[in-house]
This record gives C-alpha cells, sequence and structure tokens, in this order.
C-alpha cells in the first residue's frame, strides 16, 4: 500500500464511516491485528473526528466489551478472528473494509482538531489489574512526535520498519506507526511473532529498524544460540569474545547477515533492559538504543541516543521533557502529557498535579551523565520487616542468569511483619532443584535482601501483558488461591485454546487426549491452534509436529521445552540443485517414462497455454492416485518439468518409516 493510496483510502474511510452515522467526539473501537487497514481506519476515523480507542488484538472478549461499554463505543471494528462480537454495538469487519468502502466517496469536508482535542483513549494494559482509560490529545502526540523525531533525527524515507509489536500499545504507534509515517518510511507487517517469521522478515525484508521489548530480544537470542548449539558452533561463538575485534567481526558477520544488509537498530521499551542483554547484542555489532515512557506520557519521556547508548540506563529526557525526582520517584512533565484518565477523576488527582508534574510510579535515579537509570515500580517495591526496600527487577535479573530457571518472577507476600522477598520459579527442565538456585541466588546478595520463599509455576509461561510484562496480580492470586502443580481447565491457558477451537468440552481434554482422534482437531484447527500457541506463549512451533498421534501431554510438553521445533517434514533443497536434476533426467528417460507406460496412454491437451503463464504455479491434480504425480510430470514440458516441485501428503508414503 503506498501513501497515495493510504491517503485515499483513509478518505474513503472517513465517508463510510459518515455515512454510518459516525459523528466527530464519537469513540470508535478498533481490536484487530496490525496490518495495513488498521492504519487505513484509524486515520479514516481521525479524518471523521472520531476518537480513537485501541484494543489488543490478543485481549479477551471480556476487556473490549468493558472498554466498549466504558467508552460508550459508536462502532467496533474488528477482525473475524475474534470468534464472539461486543454485545450492543455496531461491529464491522476489519477484513471487509476494502469492500465496504469501495465505492465510497471521499469525505470532502475532513475534520480540523484543535490540539486539546482528544485524539485517543488508550486503556493501560493492566499489569495490577485495574486498566484505566488514558486520554491522549491530538497536541500530545504531535508533541511526542516532534520530541522523539529531534532526540533520534535519523530515520528517513529510506528506512523500512518490522512492526513487531500491537498497534493498540503506544510504544508501537509511536515508534512504528507514527515516526514512520511522518519521516515517509515504509512498514512490514507480519501475521505471527514466532522467531522464524522474524528472521526471515530481517532476511527478505531488508529491514532496517524495529521497535521491541526486552523479552522479543531474549526471544531471537534464544533463536540464535539455538542455531548456533545445533551447528556445533555455540562454544566457538562464546570463546569469538576474547579475539582481537576485528577477528571477531568477521567470525560473528554470518549471524549478522541474518538480519540483513541495511539493518540499524532495535528500539527497546516497555520494560528494562539488563545489561547482560544489551552487551550480547552490542558484542554482534547491532546498535540497541532503549528508551522510557509510559501511555500517559505519550508516550516516550526519555531514551539513549543513536550516537551513545548506556547499559542499563534509559537514557536521557527528550527535548522539552523535565523530570525530577520524589522521594526516588520519577516524576515528568511537558508537553506529551496526557490530561488524565477518561471519566476516573479520582486516579487522574492521584497522578497528576495541579503544577502539571505526572507522578510516573516508577523508582529511579540521575548518574553523573545526566542519564536515567530505573529501579523498578513503586507498586511492586518490597520492604521487608526489617525496614529494608528489595527492588524484584534487580534479583529477577540474577535468577534469570542461573542454570536451572527459565523465567523468574520476584513478588512481596505479606507475612503480617513485612513482606517477604518470594521468588516464582519456571524451571529450564534441566533437572536441577530449585533449592540449589535459590542458594547459588542468596549467595550473592546481600543479607539483608535475601530471598526467604519460592514457588514453582505450574505453567509453561507466565501470565503477560501483550509487551511480555509478567502481571504480578495474578501471580499473587494463584499462589494465595494455594494453587500448585495442577490448574483448573479454565485457568489453564493451553486447556482454554483447545476448547474454543475444538469445540469440545472441559472434561474431553485431558493430557492423554490425541488432538485428532479424540478432540476432533481438523487441518484448519491444527493451524489455528499453531497460531494461538504462538501468540499466547510467544514459541516458535512448526504445525507438523501436530498429527494424529499427538496428545494434550505431549503439545503441553513442547511448551513447557520451548524448543524450537525441528520438523521431520522440511523441504529437501537438495534435489532441485543441478547435479540432482541430471540423476533426475537420466532416471526419468530410462526408468521412471517407460514404466509409467506400461501402465497408462496419455492424452494431453492444452499444454500450448502454458507458454501465457509466468510463474509461480500450483498444478493440483483432479482426485487422488498414486499415479497424478508421475502423470502430470510426464505431460509437463522439460523446461516446466524440471522447475516443478512435488507436496504430497507424506504419510501417504512413509507413515510406516517414522
Amino acid at each position: 500500500m503506498s501513501y497515495a493510496d493510504l491517503h485515499g483510502y483513509a478518505l474513503k474511510m472517513a465517508g463510510w464511516l459518515a455515512k454510518r452515522g459516525v459523528e466527530p467526539g464519537d469513540r470508535l473501537l478498533l481490536w484487530a491485528p496490525n496490518s495495513p487497514w488498521w492504519g487505513v481506519a484509524f486515520w479514516g476515523g481521525l479524518l471523521r473526528g472520531a476518537v480513537i480507542v485501541p484494543v489488543d488484538f490478543m485481549a479477551g472478549h471480556d476487556r473490549a466489551r468493558t472498554i466498549a461499554q466504558h467508552t460508550l463505543a459508536s462502532l467496533v471494528i474488528q477482525s473475524r478472528g475474534k470468534l464472539e462480537q461486543v454485545e450492543g454495538v455496531p461491529t464491522v469487519f476489519i477484513e471487509d473494509l476494502p469492500f465496504l468502502t469501495a465505492e465510497q466517496p471521499a469525505l470532502e469536508r475532513i475534520h480540523t482538531p484543535i490540539p486539546s482535542e482528544t485524539a485517543e483513549l488508550i486503556y493501560t494494559s493492566g499489569t495490577t489489574g485495574a486498566p484505566k482509560g488514558v486520554i491522549l490529545t491530538h497536541g500530545n502526540l504531535m508533541a511526542n512526535l516532534t520530541q522523539v523525531n529531534l532526540h533520534v533525527p535519523v530515520v528517513s524515507a529510506e528506512f523500512r520498519f518490522l512492526s513487531c509489536l500491537p498497534l493498540s500499545h503506544m510504544f508501537e504507534q509511536m515508534g512504528g506507526f507514527f515516526t514512520p509515517l511522518a519521516n515517509g518510511s515504509s512498514i512490514v507487517y507480519l501475521r505471527t511473532l514466532k522467531p522464524s517469521a522474524l528472521m526471515e522478515a530481517f532476511a527478505y525484508e531488508d529491514i532496517c529498524a524495529v521497535i521491541v521489548v526486552p523479552r522479543l530480544l531474549q526471544l531471537l537470542r534464544n533463536s540464535i544460540e539455538r542455531e548456533l548449539a545445533a551447528k556445533r558452533l555455540d562454544r566457538a561463538f562464546k570463546m569469538a569474545g576474547y579475539l582481537p575485534t576485528q577477528l571477531q567481526s568477521f567470525l560473528k558477520a554470518p549471524v549478522r547477515r541474518k538480519f540483513g544488509k541495511n539493518f540499524q537498530l532495535f528500539v527497546s521499551g516497555g520494560a528494562a533492559l539488563s545489561p547482560n542483554l544489551f552487551r550480547f547484542w552490542a558484542d554482534l555489532g547491532f546498535r540497541v538504543v532503549e528508551g522510557y515512557g509510559l501511555s500517559e506520557c505519550s508516550p516516550v519521556l526519555a531514551a539513549n541516543t543513536f550516537e551513545r547508548q548506556v547499559p542499563g540506563s534509559v537514557g536521557i529526557p527528550l527535548p522539552g521533557v523535565e523530570i525530577r525526582f520524589d522521594d526516588g520517584e520519577l516524576l515528568a512533565r511537558g508537553e506529551n502529557i496526557s490530561p488524565g484518565y477518561y471519566q476516573n477523576d479520582e486516579a487522574t488527582r492521584q497522578a497528576f498535579m495541579a503544577d502539571g508534574w505526572f507522578r510516573t510510579g516508577d523508582l529511579g535515579e540521575l548518574d553523573s551523565g545526566g542519564f536515567i537509570h530505573l529501579k523498578g515500580r513503586l507498586k511492586e517495591l518490597i520492604v521487608t520487616g526489617a525496614g529494608i526496600n528489595v527492588y524484584p527487577d534487580e534479583i529477577e535479573e540474577l535468577l534469570n542468569g542461573l542454570p536451572g530457571v527459565r523465567e523468574a518472577c520476584v513478588i512481596g507476600l505479606d507475612k503480617g511483619d513485612g513482606e517477604e522477598v518470594h521468588a516464582v520459579l519456571i524451571a529450564d527442565g534441566s533437572g536441577r532443584p530449585p533449592v540449589e538456585v535459590i542458594q547459588e541466588a542468596n549467595s550473592r546478595l546481600d543479607e539483608l535482601q535475601r530471598i526467604t520463599g519460592f514457588s514453582l509455576w505450574p505453567e509453561p509461561d507466565f501470565p503477560k501483558t501483550t509487551t511480555m510484562k509478567v502481571q504480578k496480580f495474578l501471580v499473587k492470586k494463584v499462589l494465595a488461591e494455594g494453587r500448585g502443580g495442577e490448574l483448573s481447565a479454565s485457568a489453564d491457558r493451553l486447556t482454554c485454546l483447545l476448547i474454543n477451537i475444538t469445540g469440545c468440552n472441559a472434561e474431553a481434554v485431558t493430557e492423554d487426549a490425541f488432538l485428532v482422534a479424540n478432540l476432533g482437531m481438523t487441518s484448519i484447527g491444527r493451524l489455528e491452534l499453531v497460531n494461538a500457541i504462538e501468540q499466547e506463549f510467544r514459541l516458535d512451533l512448526d504445525d507438523a509436529l501436530i498429527g494424529v498421534q499427538t496428545r494434550v501431554c505431549d503439545l503441553r510438553s513442547l511448551i513447557s521445552r520451548r524448543e524450537r521445533s525441528s520438523s521431520l517434514y522440511q523441504f529437501r533443497y537438495w534435489a532441485n540443485s543441478v547435479p540432482a536434476r541430471i540423476v533426475r533426467r537420466i532416471c526419468d528417460r530410462l526408468i521412471h517414462f517407460p514404466l509409467l507406460n506400461t501402465f497408462v496412454t496419455l492424452e494431453t491437451s492444452g499444454v500450448e497455454l502454458l507458454s501465457s503463464v509466468t510463474s509461480p504455479v500450483l498444478f493440483v491434480a483432479n482426485h487422488m492416485s498414486y499415479l497424478d504425480q508421475p502423470v502430470i510430470m510426464r505431460t509437463l514440458p522439460a523446461e516446466w518439468r524440471y522447475n516443478t516441485a512435488t507436496a504430497v501428503w507424506a504419510e501417504v508414503f512413509f507413515q510406516e518409516f517414522s
């Protein structure tokens, strides 16, 4: 979609909204995945004067309904990927917009807003369980866009951005949507965020920049390390750090090439980036620019610069942003700060001060160079019985680096006389006892900040927001309810996915149930399940591993290991090499075709039509027979035959040999 197309479609969208009765000031709820038509709906709504209410596509029906009711939405634009519609509100599917607006005249009189007019209502991700609607005005958004471009003035029309985070999140909106469009850049959208799809996009889409959260950087790191281990290069890769710089660069060049020749930077935000993860990417030769902000700030407050990145710091304030610290809490002021929360005066009074300062709720400090270092959320600060302040982020970083731990979450549990520093662990499958993990961690911690209790998390992953922040209030809730290694069906995310996709009742989804034979999983359902697992667990999964013999427990084990799956059904590219094609021609002439002639006599027609066809092409048989493939191949001219591959259902030929 070109800029001219976007402009034209947005004007048509605005006209269509006017025809539907959407008036300036009405709320337009967007509940759909990232795509060019998400942008069309967004800009079309603003041109009509509507207030955009983005809802994360991965959010459940209850959340979308609650937000629609709270905002009194006039229209919902949602994806067909959501099975349920929001009750009581007119709804259209985003997939239908190209057809609905095709004959619609462009809106002649577009809405011209004033800076103080509301542009969006952004509902917070809810890490505390209490989402609030943040009011962002046109003035807020334009102020922050100007600040970002002044702070990192490198984006140009030649840049191509990869969009990974949901556009319902202000970090992606500002960094991966407004900024590229303001500079004439291109944006690439993906249908899945599994690591293999991301790496493929880097390799083939000529990406220059991507907006990420630390968890996504960690997933990409894991993908690289698994590939190196599979090729037995992991030890050599680690040893490369002790070699001279030029030799290091030479040895790591193959990894860099996977990201394309024009890739320039990761922009990280949404959560703290550990220095260890920063150094991994920096040692590879990649620039990681970490920033900091909140939805209430449109959202960026501070960032490292393109020229200088300080590990462990979120950078310096953007031009026009003031900051100060009040008892360790970071306060901010500027034209990008929201006027408050939608229809929530009490929350607005608590967070927004009369003199324009906003209480971020984040604890931190400035170093001698003016760079901001964050220590964690004020609400997550643990105060022990001895009156000692313990920052969970620091302990989590330590635990996540220890053998035996795939991921850790540290919370404060109230014991009446102060809080206990409690670690919740997800094991990495190595079999290391968790007691040893805690003992090693405590040996590295100050005596007053040591872990005094731990639990094992019963699921493959912690509950998280769409930007992969752990929802600690849900973790506390599970521990308070005393749930151990077994969760109820309603609380088990994998079981819920299987129920929704197969339509089975909860009693049928047992650990020994076969997905196909017992739950009735279809081929379409298999693809839907793989996509849902990738989105829910951020897991790189090959759909070919889900077959007739796959049970629920097999799938759960695969998710728990979180290993990139290696399918038995991979393309054999060597078969299309020049030597292989020569052998194939000889075999066809001496064996295959003479043998075929003993069974069939061919009469062909229409072969001359191939002269007007350009590849790629699919040749599809109209029935199933063992002779389909040799008959079609024999019929094709040689220049087509030896550039055509055969796709067959492998189980027909090889199921007895697996």
